[in-house]
């Protein structure tokens, strides 16, 4: 299968399950009180969601320039249309392609091995896993007797796979040649042997990509960013309750975060379908709220979140053409 039929059967594949989760989400709705949640909003309370969610994005800019400063130094400006066109495809395709596009794009202007561009968006999206297990954990201690056994078992699975991940990564890069001989033993003992050098030589350039982690001051640096990332996240979230005239205890917005980052598993065009199911269907299974209100809540959050982010990268992609056709 060609690269373009896969593209095209992956968003076949999400758009269906998006369509799937929209109708599972909506099919007993109260459209009449979820037509008053709409009717009784604050409309300039979502005005207040873009320069948190512009700070966020401020935080990733600078935390990707840091990532690279190791393989080359990058300036900010000429990071940032890339990160932005990244965001914007994840936003419209599902599979997270923007990751890609961003690498690629990025090594192509600033001549940086693709491999070693993609390692820096997988740490950064590293981080951002862990920050999202940071904000779980504190959604889980404070709504801790509420939770069922499963949920608490599963959400304790989930960050112990992140720190899983953070370990191989510092393998890679403190013993790369070692480990990348690790990873790649599979496909040697099954005698795959051109496939294990090909495997073996991208690591190592993946690796290239990953020596922020052998410095302690960047880890902090980068931590600090990551730390800012979620934190503006957090204070985007709050004028949308108040947009809707919601309750909004302190840990709603960091759960709304941790839903939808659940949602987000499930590859959806901009997690279309599978963020509304987890905030409209999950959020007043967990916290009470009126369903209405909640299903309310998860269009206007999905809308805030993901429109903005595409209007920025249509913005800068059409830039860039108009500079490389001059």
């Amino acid at each position: 299968m060609s690269e373009k039929s896969s593209r095209t059967v992956k968003l076949a594949i999400g758009t269906a399950v998006a369509a799937l989760t929209i109708w599972l989400t909506f099919r007993n709705t109260n459209w009449s009180d979820l037509s008053a949640a709409f009717t009784g909003a604050r409309w300039g309370f979502v005005l207040l969601v873009l320069p948190a969610l512009a700070a966020s994005y401020l935080f990733r800019v600078y935390r990707w320039v840091t990532l690279l400063a190791p393989v080359k130094k990058v300036s900010k400006s000429m990071a940032t249309p890339p990160l932005l066109t990244g965001f914007m495809l994840n936003s419209v395709l599902p599979g997270r392609l923007g990751e890609f596009a961003r690498s690629a794009i990025l090594s192509r202007k600033a001549g940086i091995p693709f491999a070693s561009s993609f390692a820096t968006v997988v740490v950064a999206r590293l981080f951002d896993g862990l920050a999202l297990t940071g904000l779980t954990l504190v959604v889980m201690a404070a709504m801790w007797n509420s939770l069922s056994h499963s949920i608490r078992t599963g959400l304790i699975a989930a960050g112990g796979g992140y720190i899983v991940i953070l370990f191989v990564l510092v393998a890679l890069r403190r013993w790369h040649e070692s480990t990348t001989a690790v990873l790649v033993y599979p496909f040697r003992k099954l005698h795959f042997d051109k496939l294990a050098e090909k495997a073996e030589k991208l690591l190592l350039e993946f690796a290239s990509g990953l020596d922020i982690l052998q410095n302690p001051g960047e880890l902090v640096r980068v931590s600090a960013l990551t730390a800012g990332v979620w934190l503006s996240l957090v204070v985007s979230v709050v004028p949308v309750f108040y947009a809707l005239e919601m309750q909004c205890s302190w840990y709603y917005p960091p759960l709304i975060l941790v839903l939808a980052g659940f949602g987000m598993l499930i590859p959806t065009p901009a997690g279309t379908g599978t963020i509304h199911y987890a905030i409209g269907v999950l959020f007043p299974a967990i916290t009470g709220i009126p369903e209405p209100q909640a299903k309310a809540l998860a269009i206007v959050f999905h809308a805030t979140q993901f429109i903005p982010v595409i209007v920025a990268g249509l913005a800068v992609s059409k830039g860039n053409l108009k500079a490389d056709r001059n």
